[in-house]
């Protein structure tokens, strides 16, 4: 069971090829609001009009397919302790989406896609790089 973080979504935005070839033949994918609204920043951030129509076209295809997990009440005190211990370790200084997206993955007990894995391990989420050309699983939950 994997959940998308937007940095997996902004590459394959860049390199649609890489990411179909990465998602094909996994039943069990899924993104959060998290993860949507921090991609859906460049709908609107690009100057160039080609860049956010491109940013759309991908948005539409791909991304409103996938299935979508949405935040409960819980997942914004669990991202504070999880973000708030990550720090206090002095293992990484994640940023709030991050903590709601490691929330929504341990919660539904899921692996998090991602090039950012330093964050979501010292959050102790399993992490998994697909960028990576031998695509390496790293991380295991603690």
């Amino acid at each position: 069971m994997v959940l998308i973080d937007s940095s997996i979504l902004i590459k394959g935005q860049r390199d649609p090829l890489w990411f179909q070839s990465v998602i094909e033949n996994h039943d069990d994918l899924a993104t959060c609001d998290a993860a949507v609204g921090e991609f859906e920043v460049g709908l609107y951030a690009p100057r160039e009009k080609k860049t956010r129509e491109q940013v759309r076209q991908f948005y539409k295809a791909v991304i409103v397919p996938l299935m979508r997990l949405p935040h409960l009440p819980d997942d914004f005190r669990e991202a504070s302790r999880l973000i708030g211990e990550a720090i206090f370790k002095s293992a990484a200084k994640p940023s709030f989406s991050d903590g709601l997206i490691a929330a929504c993955a341990r919660r539904t007990n899921r692996i998090v896609w991602t090039t950012d894995e330093t964050d979501f391990l010292a959050m102790g989420c399993q992490t998994f790089n697909p960028w990576e050309p031998s695509g390496q699983r790293s991380g295991k939950q603690s």
